[in-house]
């Protein structure tokens, strides 16, 4: 194969700035040495990408006890989407970002999937994971992770939290400091980040 030469991806990331604790067990070992090769061009595992079974977190938000999995497609077609691309350097330790999550919403436009705002970032916005519940994979149902990618448009996530009621779960210290870090020159925005602030506060 091909080396894949890409500057971007050389660069380093400092993943301890995160407010989680990083838990370095075998999992997430297993996930950055795959990254590493993913990255590195010289991939050729094709297996899906494992990311654990659900935590108590979102086994609360109802998704199922069953191993969370990504394509390795998935995640370099993703990467490379015109419209949110990333390096795929930031989502290093991604089952102990997913694991603790800032919050999870109940899809829009899809009763079968959550979406994860997670505390991954790339260029300083957060990574979402829309994650779809038991998906039959070969011969088995599995929570299939169905794209990835840095959720610049804040307004979505604000619109999901106080007009839509999608917010299914927050650690309260995480989201608060998410909106906190929200600038935005639109008066609509403004409102909606207070609006969401308040709902927040008595979650």
């Amino acid at each position: 194969m091909n080396k894949n030469t890409n500057s971007e991806e050389d660069k380093p990331i400092n993943i301890y700035s995160k407010t989680s604790i990083i838990r370095t067990n075998n999992l997430n070992d297993n996930f950055n040495a795959r990254l590493r090769k993913i990255i590195s061009g010289y991939n050729d595992d094709f297996n899906p990408l494992d990311l654990g079974n659900p935590s108590d977190i979102l086994l609360s938000c109802g998704i199922p006890n069953l191993p969370i999995q990504m394509s390795v497609q998935r995640l370099v077609d993703k990467k490379l989407q015109t419209n949110h691309p990333f390096r795929l350097v930031s989502v290093t330790h991604m089952p102990d970002f997913l694991a603790n999550p800032i919050a999870i919403f109940q899809s829009k436009t899809s009763a079968s999937c959550k979406v994860i705002l997670t505390e991954m970032e790339d260029k300083e916005i957060n990574i979402v994971v829309p994650i779809e519940m038991n998906r039959m994979i070969g011969k088995s149902f599995v929570n299939s992770v169905r794209s990835i990618y840095p959720k610049d448009n804040i307004k979505d996530v604000l619109q999901w939290i106080c007009e839509f009621g999608l917010l299914e779960y927050c650690e309260k210290n995480k989201i608060l400091n998410w909106l906190d870090k929200q600038q935005s020159n639109s008066a609509d925005v403004i409102k909606l980040i207070k609006d969401s602030t308040k709902i927040i506060n008595n979650f």
